[in-house]
């Protein structure tokens, strides 16, 4: 029985070492049907399994060896950086920009929404799947608004810029939305993004669904129009780009386009800060991104409206 579990101690230990390499990798996957298969199930499943990976030898603690705790050392700093979870301390400046994005899908709640901006009194809020009607339920005249596909509010004027559509895609509407707006005398140019998401691989890899094309189609438009956007981000001088990303910071699309790009939970989140949430798990895939010139001081996912994206709030300092 003892060689039985010092065996199984054996085999814990290598699959950990296993699946560590597998998700440190993660940032630099092939584009191939198995990498993106691989890559989506590690990213967009409930990341809890690493946790009880890493308990494994603790239960085992009378058997495990010496080269066995160093490898489980190395995978307890990769499976706790895999849960996303920020440890970083405010950075306190003053001229505040407070900038808000919310899929407001799923259910959200407009009376919820419009108590949520009367307390956090956003200056700029970035909404995907609303429409205009819902807009002029929740803001009063006061505000500057535009809808197209995608809706921005602002406290400051907005001259709309233009839009890139889904079309050349096979989808519908827009995936972003560009804006200029005179905030604290800066042009500041203002993206509304909404990626498309990985969903109808997922849903085609759960029920046993594989369509190799299918999987092909939908990763290249993902890159292709994270790649736009990136572009668009490399042309401004002062920029704000908000939305849901469809994609976490972990995956080789982001790091591959996005990854030297400001984003607020990373440069000041802290704890747990997952924007999007199912019944038995949450992701963080809604981002505020700016360009390096502006500094974010606090970065935070507040309290649930309704629906299955939770908002996030930033604020922002403009030299």
């Amino acid at each position: 029985m003892r060689k039985l579990l010092q065996f199984s101690s054996i085999l814990v230990t290598l699959f950990s070492l296993l699946m560590a390499g597998l998700v440190a990798s993660l940032g630099y996957f092939p584009d191939n049907t198995l990498a993106i298969t691989i890559s989506y199930l590690l990213l967009f499943s409930p990341r809890w399994w690493a946790l009880l990976l890493l308990a494994l030898p603790l239960l085992l603690f009378p058997l495990t060896k010496k080269w066995q705790w160093l490898v489980w050392a190395l995978c307890a700093l990769v499976f706790v950086r895999f849960q996303d979870i920020q440890l970083n301390l405010p950075q306190q400046q003053g001229g505040e920009l407070r900038v808000m994005t919310l899929n407001s899908g799923g259910g959200a709640n407009i009376e919820q929404i419009r108590r949520l901006v009367a307390f956090h009194q956003p200056d700029i809020i970035f909404m995907q799947e609303t429409k205009a009607e819902i807009i002029k339920q929740i803001f009063d005249s006061s505000w500057y608004s535009h809808c197209d596909t995608l809706c921005t509010v602002s406290r400051t004027p907005l001259e709309h810029i233009g839009s890139l559509s889904r079309t050349g895609f096979g989808g519908r509407g827009n995936f972003a939305v560009f804006y200029h707006s005179q905030i604290q005398g800066k042009t500041i140019s203002l993206a509304n993004v909404h990626l498309p998401t990985p969903r109808s691989t997922l849903a085609a890899l759960i029920h046993g669904l594989v369509d190799e094309q299918e999987f092909q189609d939908l990763h290249f438009t993902r890159n292709m129009q994270t790649s736009l956007l990136a572009s668009w981000a490399k042309q401004q001088d002062y920029y704000i780009a908000a939305g849901d990303f469809n994609m976490s910071v972990q995956e080789n699309i982001y790091q591959r386009y996005l990854s030297t790009e400001r984003n607020a939970i990373n440069q000041v989140g802290s704890g747990i800060n997952y924007t999007k949430y199912t019944s038995w798990h949450g992701i963080r895939i809604d981002h505020v991104l700016s360009s390096a010139n502006l500094s974010f001081s606090t970065a935070q996912v507040v309290n649930s409206v309704g629906g299955d994206h939770r908002p996030l709030l930033v604020n922002l300092h403009i030299p």
